[in-house]
């Protein structure tokens, strides 16, 4: 089954960050996630010194509203990131994904850099008070 695929990354922003998840719903656009149904997580392995990648397979289209399949919908994702053993959240974003509507392969590829296709390319949380 062909699959549109969309590359997050994630920068360490202290020393002491032990693992991040990525942790992502789809839906059609403008529809609120439901989190606790359809969420999805994923392990974000170190690529470099401080830089972690995951790269989501998503499906080429999902049901909009009215059932009928769609290959344009919302991508809604957080990191979860366990440093010095707690946990940490980071906010919730959303984009929109266009898969096109060819047959071949698709690659919506982002490079660390690039923050506006990218999302949270380069997040950084506040430590504990």
């Amino acid at each position: 089954m062909a699959s549109h695929r969309i590359v997050k990354w994630f920068r360490d922003y202290a020393d002491d960050i032990e693992a991040v998840n990525i942790h992502y719903v789809l839906t059609a656009v403008d529809e609120t996630p439901d989190w606790n149904n359809a969420r999805t997580t994923r392990y974000m392995p170190l690529v470099g010194r401080s830089i972690r990648m995951k790269e989501l397979r998503l499906p080429r289209s999902i049901s909009d509203t009215q059932g009928r399949p769609s290959s344009r919908y919302a991508l809604h994702y957080y990191f979860e990131v366990c440093q010095g053993g707690d946990l940490q959240y980071s906010p919730l974003y959303s984009e929109e994904v266009v898969t096109g509507s060819g047959d071949g392969p698709d690659n919506g590829v982002d490079q660390p850099d690039d923050e506006r296709r990218g999302g949270a390319s380069r997040l950084h949380l506040r430590g504990k008070a």
